[in-house]
């Protein structure tokens, strides 16, 4: 383990006392023109890391900050972890967690557990439920959640969605949310590839089965995948430098592809089809819902034969005899040597961890990392060169950014339900979890998988009408915030939190609702309440869930009017016996909510906290 010290944000001052007075600051990223050294009994060493807040084990809150970029936030005991094992070391710990089980697993075993208990072989589907069910079981048991919320991220970025051709069908989505696990810790390039071959994706943008030309017939190859490779999963529509600005030629935005582009890299993606290796091109698998398992397959006589004019002037050879695979391998070379595949992944992945509006030098000191240069840079394409570079940034880590107005991010509707859910350890008698999120999504718009189109739930670029637009910044996640996600959200809370609906726990086979109520998941607020049962430890509470959810960011003016809330909600003093004499429906429910009332001042409490302006806007 690394040695290190803890330092939050030291500020030195220094300043004349004459009317003239300046004062300089310097710490927490602010260290032009100054130097620090160390000094041992064996040797001086720099000490620059005193200014940029690297190497400095956190304190509770900002290792809390730090959970709510690199995970989903978590419980007071993984916020500890992280404050004594230090952030660097606990990012190398999360990158060496295997994967717990492969989600595909689990969906296979409901889907035969289905048909064992049902007896019916004409039942056969897998619904997506049991991926719904079988994802969730893996982000309330793993341990590698650094994984999950970059695989999250990534189905946001490479987007295949439930509103498709292939709609109600488990296996599609449990193997692509696999592929993108196993790739979250790789390289970019095997990720695009893995991607480019999924047969999800071969549905959702239609170029499976993709044809060659037949101009005696006006057949063409399909362009849908051609052209969103590009624009949305590598280099966008315009070239960038590498602190993610536009470059511009007299003045002009240049752009990274035209048509012609788009017409050479569909031909390109022809000749893909299911593997299955009894069915020729064009035909359906053997069994459709077991092709998702399988990597697509190329049949080289329906592939585009000839030169494929690319990015750059690169030219894909006129291969004979035609060789498919090698002309897809040519053209993912050519994508990700772009050089504006690290700006335009590295602003996507900051925008979906750590805030909405990163500074030209953040976007390039990632852009180094990923192109393989730099502070944490490896080898072109790397992933966790490139998450590194995110999260141990001096402006992710400063206290400063955390303090601005402009910095930071609108939580996402579903990472808030995920992280109310682990930080108070919602957990089962079983160890078994059942949540379709069905409801979730209906209140709040958002679930793994159901992107209303390619474009995400939101687009990387959204500005809302108002302050944010006047001042040419964008805030992505306000384009599915509206009256009626702000109402589904607080409503929805209520829901999760005073009437412990928080799961869509279904019958998976049928079976009596009374066979898995030990699958039943409750939050575990036990350390809560002993602390709202004494009004005078209430403001030692409100510092646990500021400390937990808000990383210590809610207002004196905030925490004041929760504790008055908080404070005043007396029911649990009720003399029973008086207000209800001998009707025992009466005394049955006082009495019940004598014995809640210290949890339901916890329930409120998070609500209030949740709700507050200052737990929403991440900084």
């Amino acid at each position: 383990m690394k040695k290190e010290i803890f330092i939050l944000c030291v500020f030195l001052s220094f300043g004349f006392l004459n009317v003239n007075s300046q004062i300089q600051t310097i710490g927490s990223g602010v260290n032009s023109g100054v130097t620090v050294t160390t000094s041992s009994a064996s040797n001086q060493t720099s000490g620059n890391n005193t200014l940029t807040s690297q190497g400095f084990l956190p304190n509770l809150n900002s290792a809390s900050r730090f959970l709510s970029q690199a995970s989903f936030g978590g419980s007071v005991e993984d916020i500890e972890e992280v404050a004594e094992v230090g952030i660097e070391d606990w990012i190398d710990q999360q990158f060496s967690i295997p994967i717990s089980f492969p989600v595909m697993d689990k969906v296979i075993e409901y889907k035969n557990l289905k048909n064992n208990a049902l007896m019916d072989p004409n039942d056969t589907g897998a619904y997506n439920y049991y991926f719904d069910f079988a994802w969730w079981q893996y982000m309330m048991t793993s341990e590698d959640v650094l994984r999950q919320r970059i695989a999250l991220a990534l189905s946001e970025i490479f987007v295949i969605s439930t509103f498709s051709g292939f709609g109600d069908n488990a296996y599609a989505f449990g193997s692509y949310w696999d592929m993108l696990a196993d790739n979250a810790f790789g390289n970019y390039r095997d990720l695009l590839e893995a991607v480019t071959y999924h047969a999800a994706m071969g549905e959702y943008l239609t170029y499976m089965n993709n044809p060659k030309s037949n101009l005696s017939e006006g057949i063409f190859p399909d362009e849908n995948y051609a052209r969103e490779i590009m624009q949305l999963f590598s280099i966008g529509l315009f070239e960038l430098n590498k602190n993610g600005s536009f470059k511009r030629n007299n003045g002009e935005l240049i752009p990274t592809y035209d048509n012609e582009d788009i017409a050479e890299f569909a031909k390109i993606f022809t000749g893909l089809t299911y593997y299955n290796p009894y069915c020729e091109f064009g035909c359906g698998p053997m069994d459709y819902e077991e092709t998702f398992l399988s990597r697509m397959q190329m049949a080289d006589e329906y592939h585009e034969p000839g030169v494929k004019n690319l990015l750059n002037g690169f030219q894909v050879p006129n291969r004979n005899p035609v060789d498919g695979d090698a002309d897809i391998a040519d053209a993912l070379d050519n994508i990700f040597n772009h050089p504006n595949v690290g700006p335009f992944l590295g602003k996507f992945m900051i925008q979906r961890l750590v805030t909405s509006n990163p500074s030209p030098g953040y976007i390039r000191r990632v852009t180094d990392a990923f192109n393989g240069v730099g502070q944490f840079g490896t080898v072109r394409g790397d992933m966790k060169s490139m998450i590194k570079a995110i999260l141990l940034d001096e402006e992710a880590r400063s206290c400063f950014s955390a303090d601005n107005d402009n910095y930071g991010m609108l939580r996402e509707p579903f990472n808030r339900y995920i992280q109310l859910c682990k930080s108070f350890d919602l957990n089962t008698a079983s160890g078994n979890f059942r949540n379709a999120m069905y409801t979730v999504y209906n209140f709040i718009g958002q679930k793994p998988f159901y992107s209303p189109s390619v474009f995400n739930f939101f687009q990387s670029d959204f500005q809302p009408i108002g302050p944010i637009q006047d001042a040419n910044r964008v805030a992505p996640e306000f384009q599915i915030t509206n009256t009626q996600s702000i109402t589904g959200y607080f409503n929805i809370l209520n829901e999760w939190l005073m009437k412990d609906q928080h799961s869509d726990q279904w019958a998976i086979y049928g079976e009596p609702f009374e066979s898995y109520l030990d699958d039943i998941a409750s939050f575990d607020f036990s350390d809560e309440v002993e602390m709202a049962r004494n009004s005078e430890l209430i403001p030692q509470l409100l510092d646990r869930l500021n400390m937990i959810l808000a990383h210590g960011k809610l207002t004196q003016p905030t925490i004041d009017a929760i504790a008055a809330v908080v404070e005043e909600f007396e029911i649990g003093n009720r003399d029973c016996d008086s207000l209800c004499g001998d009707n025992a429906e009466c005394l049955m429910y006082c009495n019940e909510d004598n014995e809640n009332a210290d949890l339901d001042r916890v329930r409120i409490a998070i609500y209030l906290v949740m709700a507050s302006p200052e737990y929403l806007i991440n900084r």
